[in-house]
């Protein structure tokens, strides 16, 4: 079913119904079915149903296939009006007893319609029958968050939204009863509705009242259209395709994703120019800024007989997003000083309206309501030139604008504490910059997307450092660590730890050269002491394992084969000293 609300097919059912069957296509649990007419209802006298039970007198292909269809329709009857089980077992079973009849005297196409009705009425004879047997606690728990479903659903469609949060989550809680004491089919069954349920019950919440308002904005906006203005139609397309597009960002479930995203789309492409949030709408996440990460300072660890490198270089990630309005106070044709007003936003400076009647430009400040403010140039409706952008949490940008967008050379300070300087790109780090961390840590280098990126160097706070190549926001590459103990590490980098062929030189005299894994030697390597005794052979996790020769200052030399550290068996080939 097409429910998208541009088409206009909500005049028969309320957009909240078509929303939970959009995101809940698999919750029904049973067919919805035409009401049958008095004389097609079940029987009710015993006597009437025992003797539907018995083998037809009547024999032959047309009339079992017509006391077939009967029973059928009967036995799905029972089902769409949640009658008792075993009354619908027991249909199911007189269906069953009249297709195999009719396979067996019917030919061609009806014998075909018969053995497919066995079929479906089989397997569906075989779920009820599991139900039946998975006892009745099993039973009751399906049939109450059934009623639960139902009940929270036309909450939905009376546009009762919390209450139909709340009776949602009830059924999702009925439907993890189930799954607890079921079995089977039974079983699965109910954990797939109890997703569903927590899916709708998030919808019911927080996705209808944001889709029932785009709704309503773009149904004004069809409605007004031959009245309103170029510039007001402008800034309702805007607006309605703003609802849309957070709706995609907050619903849940493909089908309502879907639709909502269509309808931002189909805005987008009648109004013929690109999307910029508005201020009208009811969230406004374009004007939100989420905190970058923190960097989590971490020392690499030594040990007295080599080096333990752990650590885990996390970066942070900003990413500036800006909104734009469309101004649209009556100011006058030439810049003039003042205060005008755009709907709710407030300018105040030198503003004028330009040529085209549907923007502003002029230079001073622009408050929302939100509590953000900008100060700086604007130009045809967008900040151009220099302009400093500041959050009402205190997040504040203060650099280039090209096209509405923070880019160029400029300052951040994040809500985090954190402080950027360097070349900014689409409102994110991008290229040579310096970020301070506000745990005292630093970076200065290349940035991409926020993070460190290509070349840089970064200093923790403990007064260790890395200087090298960056690949995954992480040292990765050739470069050279710095610990806070007076060690140094040139080499190899893989996820800011030693890995591959270094140099490690230690505060107290040591000098590893050779191998690395996950910042051990590990491999073949040399290490020399001060007083000049020297181990060359193989190592494992820090350790001498392996073959190798140690020589001491004084000319004595071992070599053998080393286990854990310690010599094990000597090589008696070696030359001794």
């Amino acid at each position: 079913m097409n429910f998208a609300i541009m088409s206009g097919s909500l005049t028969q059912l309320t957009l909240l119904t078509l929303l939970v069957l959009a995101s809940a296509q698999t919750v029904q649990a049973q067919p919805v079915l035409a009401p049958a007419t008095a004389s097609e209802l079940l029987p009710t006298e015993p006597a009437a149903a025992t003797a539907t039970t018995a083998t037809p007198v009547t024999q032959g292909c047309r009339p079992l296939t017509d006391q077939a269809m009967k029973v059928d329709f009967n036995a799905v009857t029972a089902q769409a009006t949640k009658a008792d089980l075993v009354q619908q077992v027991k249909l199911l079973e007189q269906a069953v007893i009249l297709w195999t009849q009719a396979a067996s005297q019917c030919d061609g196409r009806a014998k075909e319609r018969a053995l497919r009705s066995l079929d479906d009425n089989s397997r569906m004879l075989s779920r009820l029958s599991e139900k039946i047997d998975s006892g009745p606690q099993c039973m009751t728990a399906h049939r109450d968050a059934t009623s639960l479903q139902d009940i929270a659903r036309q909450a939905l469609s009376d546009r009762r939204w919390q209450e139909s949060a709340a009776l949602f989550r009830k059924a999702e809680n009925m439907w993890d009863f189930a799954v607890e004491r079921c079995t089977g089919s039974q079983q699965a069954m109910a954990a797939e509705r109890r997703n569903q349920s927590e899916i709708d019950g998030h919808n019911a919440e927080f996705c209808a009242p944001l889709f029932e308002s785009a709704r309503e904005a773009t149904q004004k906006l069809r409605a007004g259209a031959s009245t309103l203005t170029r510039e007001q139609k402008q800034n309702d397309s805007l607006t309605s395709e703003t609802l849309w597009r957070q709706a995609v960002d907050i619903c849940k479930g493909g089908a309502v994703k879907e639709t909502a995203n269509s309808n931002a789309a189909v805005l987008a492409r009648q109004r013929g120019t690109p999307w910029v949030s508005t201020a009208a709408a009811v969230a406004s996440p374009a004007m939100a800024l989420k905190a970058p990460l923190q960097p989590s300072p971490s020392a690499l660890a030594t040990r007295g007989t080599g080096p333990a490198a752990n650590t885990t270089v996390t970066t942070p990630t900003p990413a500036l997003a800006v909104g734009s309005e469309m101004m649209k106070s009556q100011a006058a044709a030439a810049p003039a000083a003042g205060t005008y007003l755009a709907g709710s936003t407030q300018f105040i400076g030198m503003f004028a309206r330009d040529t085209d009647g549907l923007t502003y430009s002029g230079t001073g400040k622009v408050i929302w309501t939100t509590g953000e403010v900008f100060e700086g140039a604007v130009v045809k409706g967008l900040r151009q030139g220099k302009g400093v952008l500041t959050w009402a949490n205190g997040q504040r940008y203060e650099g280039d604008w090209v096209n509405d967008q923070p880019s160029g050379q400029a300052r951040m300070h994040f809500a985090s504490g954190n402080d950027y300087e360097g070349n900014v790109q689409d409102g994110a780090p991008r290229g040579k910059g310096r970020m301070r961390y506000a745990t005292g840590d630093s970076f200065e280098g290349q940035f991409k997307a926020g993070e460190p990126d290509e070349t840089g160097l970064y200093i923790w706070k403990n007064g260790q450092s890395y200087s090298g190549q960056w690949k995954n926001a992480r040292p990765n590459g050739q470069g050279s660590l710095k610990f806070a103990n007076g060690n140094q590490y040139d080499g190899s980098v893989v996820n800011g730890m030693p890995n591959g062929a270094g140099r490690l030189v230690f505060a107290t005299g040591e000098v590893y050269t050779g191998q690395f894994a996950n910042g051990d030697p590990d491999g073949e390597g040399t290490y020399v002491w001060p007083s000049g005794d020297k181990y060359t052979g193989q190592w494992k996790a820090g350790k001498k394992h392996g073959k190798g020769v140690f020589s001491w200052k004084s000319g004595d030399r071992w070599e053998g084969i080393y286990d854990n550290d310690a010599q094990t068996v000597a090589d008696s080939a070696a030359p001794k000293s």
